[in-house]
């Protein structure tokens, strides 16, 4: 995947539905291995991947290992919302955003 930065928080295992801790790969901001929470503020100014300041952002997601509740062990697809630089929310992916027909690990759905 290259330079990176995570994201932890809690979600909902799509297999057993436990709420398990989960850390969260995405490409947005300064890339370079940072850890985020939800709610932290992004930083920029470096291995720069999108634009500061946008109202709201889709990014590209994928979890870490495995579910500690039971194991489910599969492509764990999710949905980093960022709003004005700030990450708000982890969703599981639904296939929503199509980020391979854009070419791109984000979309700003809002200026």
């Amino acid at each position: 995947m290259g330079a990176f930065n995570t994201v932890l928080g809690t979600v909902s295992c799509p297999r057993c539905h436990s709420s398990v801790g989960v850390r969260v790969q995405f490409k947005y901001a300064d890339t370079r291995q940072h850890e985020y929470r939800l709610g932290d503020v992004l930083r920029w100014g470096g291995n720069d991947i999108g634009l500061s300041g946008k109202r709201y952002v889709v990014v590209d997601g994928v979890a870490e290992g495995a579910c500690v509740s039971c194991g489910f062990d599969g492509e764990w697809a999710f949905y980093v919302i960022v709003e004005r630089d700030r990450i708000t929310r982890l969703v599981l992916a639904d296939g929503s955003y199509d980020f391979a027909k854009t070419g791109a690990t984000h979309l700003v759905l809002k200026d």
